[in-house]
């Protein structure tokens, strides 16, 4: 029974795994011109819109160079530790006073790290649409040029974000049931 245990808590892992793989290729916020179905959309790894040849009038809108690989390995990295802290073996170690183990410790320190990519993404988000007068959330009227050209949009949080936003609090729920989950004892290791 308790290697059955083990099996499903890892399945647990996999699927918790598979959905914030999901939520990472979802839109996180998205900015819609209606009258030129124009679209803008934050991703966890950057921008991507379909505004062609008007995105020169939104200068500084793309992201460095450098962010896009960034995230994307963040995103690996995440992933191998899950995988990882599926077959690791369970060691004690502590941090200060605190005594953990060290898969418990790894899916934790992933749901923990994903959370804080959710809030920064936000904040971010936020910080970089005030820049272009563009509401994070709401109607908002944008301007496409020099000139007194524009359009009206709305802009808002995807269901992407809001999904994103449970992946890191699952993960937290999966490493503190842990032992729970898989049957053993306050001690116990194998």
């Amino acid at each position: 029974m308790g290697n059955a245990r083990v099996w499903i808590f890892r399945f647990l892992i996999l699927a918790v795994s598979a959905f914030l793989v999901w939520t990472w290729l979802q839109p996180w916020w998205e900015l819609y011109i209606r009258e030129a179905s124009f679209y803008m959309q934050i991703r966890p790894w950057g921008l991507s819109h379909n505004l062609g040849n008007y995105i020169v009038y939104l200068p500084g809108a793309e992201m460095p160079a450098f962010f896009a690989p960034i995230m994307w390995t963040y995103l690996g990295l995440a992933v191998a530790a899950l995988f990882y802290s599926m077959f690791v073996k369970d060691k004690k170690f502590n941090i200060w006073k605190l005594r953990f183990n060290l898969p418990t410790f790894i899916i934790g320190l992933v749901g923990i790290s994903y959370i804080v990519v959710v809030i920064t993404a936000v904040i971010v988000a936020y910080i970089r649409t005030a820049d272009f007068g563009v509401l994070l959330i709401g109607h908002t009227y944008i301007e496409l040029g020099e000139f007194p050209v524009g359009a009206n949009g709305i802009a808002d949080l995807q269901q992407g974000y809001w999904m994103a936003c449970a992946a890191g609090p699952l993960l937290l729920i999966l490493a503190i049931l842990r032992n729970i989950i898989i049957g053993r004892k306050k001690g116990q290791i194998e």
